[in-house]
């Protein structure tokens, strides 16, 4: 797709979604430092849910990555994770009953200048 095919894609989501919250995930590779102004192209856009683990130096954790021990163990504390099942199923009320984020993803990727 192309990026003014990915700019029409998102502003659709916006106009479909207007009560959502709009969060840019920008790629590390756009500002490589921490010094002057870089460009980007918009990426790809999805509605998704998020929500942040205990470690604020792990990444964001979406929903529809569907990982369910793996975010339950970057979620809750050690002594809340020891103690649940060891069946997924047993643990997805846990996983759902998270507080999650609704909104709109749109990635901020580098520019393609060729």
């Amino acid at each position: 797709m192309t990026n003014s095919g990915k700019t029409l894609e998102f502003l659709q989501l916006v106009k479909d979604n207007p009560d959502l919250p709009i969060v840019p995930f920008v790629d590390g590779e756009i500002c490589p430092d921490c010094c002057g102004s870089w460009m980007a192209s918009f990426g790809g856009a999805r509605i998704d849910e998020y929500l942040f683990p205990m470690d604020p130096d792990s990444p964001v954790i979406f929903r529809s990555y569907d990982d369910v021990f793996d975010t339950l163990e970057h979620r809750l504390t050690d002594a809340e994770f020891e103690a649940l099942p060891a069946d997924e199923e047993a643990c997805r009320a846990v996983y759902d009953g998270l507080p999650w984020t609704r909104a709109i993803i749109v990635n901020i990727d580098p520019l393609d200048i060729e």
